[in-house]
């Protein structure tokens, strides 16, 4: 799994790499040793490195293109495929040079002891018989690669708990791609459900990342649309753009900072990303016919 880059002696580079590594200390998580976890974006013409599997590795490919080798044969990839290496092949790839790949990737053995509710004996037996190691992804693991590097960036009581649970999503929906035809559920089966869906991952994303948003454009990166693509989609579904469903969330934020935090104004005027605090100040009065300050005197008085 070393990722070393190089290309006839040439360093082509790595844009981003987030990597988790647990060699010298696996996290066991029951039926699942965690050996290594990241997300990798790529330069164009980047090498991965050719190297001995000594684990299983499930890869997603985030967007772009390129080539998976396993024993030195080629197995094209793109975005939305998953690809599965066995301990003791040999695993390289390269990157497109005009739509290089970023993918995410698990290094992961199973436990000996493999019994117990939580058992993937099977999925291990069925892995080991894969001839073909590129699905097209069905099951959504993106998402729980995400889950995963949001816990381990944002640490806290459940985090063990979380990442187990989109571990094993995982490897479920790895065996599940390749072995299993997707069923028919609950999910959206038409382009009006579907534009439902992506509004809602944006309100989501708004409600839950307000202090962290300093550009609009940041959603779609974060969600892997194009923003015009989900402006219209927003506009049409919630009958306001995404600006105005912004900022209407960020004077909640505001009133409710204003009522009950010990920021000053322009403090809560930095957290909210406003350019300075009479930016924020004339957008609040012209909201709210009053100014922050006036709202915190008047709430104050009725206390």
């Amino acid at each position: 799994m070393d990722k070393t880059g190089m290309v006839g002696g040439a360093d082509k580079q790595k844009k981003f790499h987030y990597d988790h590594i647990y060699f010298n200390d696996p996290q066991v998580f029951e039926s699942i040793l965690l050996l290594q976890i990241g997300d990798l974006s790529c330069d164009g013409g980047y090498v991965i490195g050719e190297h001995v599997q000594f684990c299983y590795e499930i890869s997603y490919i985030v967007s772009g293109k390129g080539v998976f080798y396993r024993d030195g044969i080629a197995f094209p990839v793109k975005a939305g495929d998953v690809m599965i290496n066995l301990p003791g092949e040999r695993h390289d790839g390269k990157a497109d040079p005009i739509e290089p790949f970023r993918y995410f990737y698990v290094g992961f053995n199973f436990t000996e002891s493999m019994d117990g509710p939580k058992s993937l004996v099977h999925i291990k037996k069925m892995f080991d018989r894969i001839q073909h190691p590129v699905m097209e992804d069905d099951f959504g693991i993106h998402g729980a690669f995400v889950s995963i590097f949001n816990e381990l960036i944002n640490l806290n009581s459940y985090s063990s708990l979380m990442i187990e649970t989109n571990l094993y999503q995982i490897v479920v929906m790895a065996y599940r791609n390749f072995f299993e035809s997707r069923k028919t559920d609950y999910s959206p089966q038409n382009k009006t459900d579907e534009s439902k869906k992506i509004v809602y991952e944006v309100i989501h994303f708004i409600d839950y990342n307000l202090h962290k948003i300093s550009e609009l454009t940041q959603i779609a990166v974060e969600l892997h649309y194009s923003y015009s693509y989900i402006s219209h989609l927003f506009s049409k579904e919630v009958g306001l753009t995404i600006k105005e469903y912004y900022n209407r969330k960020r004077f909640e934020k505001a009133v409710e900072w204003l009522k009950t935090s010990d920021m000053n104004i322009t403090q809560i005027a930095e957290k909210l990303h406003y350019q300075s605090i009479h930016t924020f100040s004339k957008a609040f009065s012209k909201n709210f016919g009053i100014s922050p300050s006036e709202y915190q005197s008047l709430y104050a008085n009725r206390k």
